[in-house]
């Protein structure tokens, strides 16, 4: 097998970034509550982008059980991002940014990617699993606490302050 398919998931990632970057910030602050500037927006994709490099990096040089599973997970994390995008999208019925890009490239590279690896044996069923929990954790992880945070905030900006 050629783990060189991995590498489709950072040129997907980047591509992605291209679409929800003129609209992203302010349709996130409705939903999430951040980013809530474009400076956040760029670290939080400069993060996401040092995981996506340095775990197909590791899986395409130095393959391994281990790194393949780190390297695979970047795959469940486009697909997962996906969801995202595709919920906000039909539930809201706004367009969020992104979903286009996440339909018509994240999707169809992540199944590629997970059929591949599948037919090939390299991994086991466990280590397809765990890749797709470790995926899936670094997508949701952030954004449920992005969006606990917003609610506490709002929380805190509407809540009666004490006179002095």
């Amino acid at each position: 097998m050629d783990l060189n398919i991995l590498w489709l998931v950072p040129i997907a990632y980047f591509i992605h970034i291209i679409e929800e970057t003129p609209r992203f910030v302010p349709w996130a602050k409705r939903y999430f509550s951040a980013p809530s500037t474009f400076a956040q927006f760029i670290l939080g994709n400069v993060i996401f982008m040092a995981y996506v490099l340095i775990s197909v990096f590791l899986a395409t040089f130095y393959p391994s059980e281990w790194t393949l599973v780190l390297g695979l997970s970047t795959a469940a994390w486009i697909f997962s991002n996906f969801l995202i995008h595709a919920f906000f999208t039909l539930y809201t019925g706004e367009y969020s940014p992104g979903v286009v890009t996440a339909s018509a490239i994240y999707a169809p590279v992540a199944v590629y990617i997970y059929t591949n690896f599948l037919e090939s044996g390299i991994l086991n069923q466990f280590d397809i699993i765990l890749s797709v929990i470790i995926g899936f954790a670094v997508m949701y992880v952030p954004t449920l606490i992005q969006v606990w945070r917003g609610k506490s905030k709002h929380l805190y900006d509407s809540a009666p302050q004490k006179a002095d």
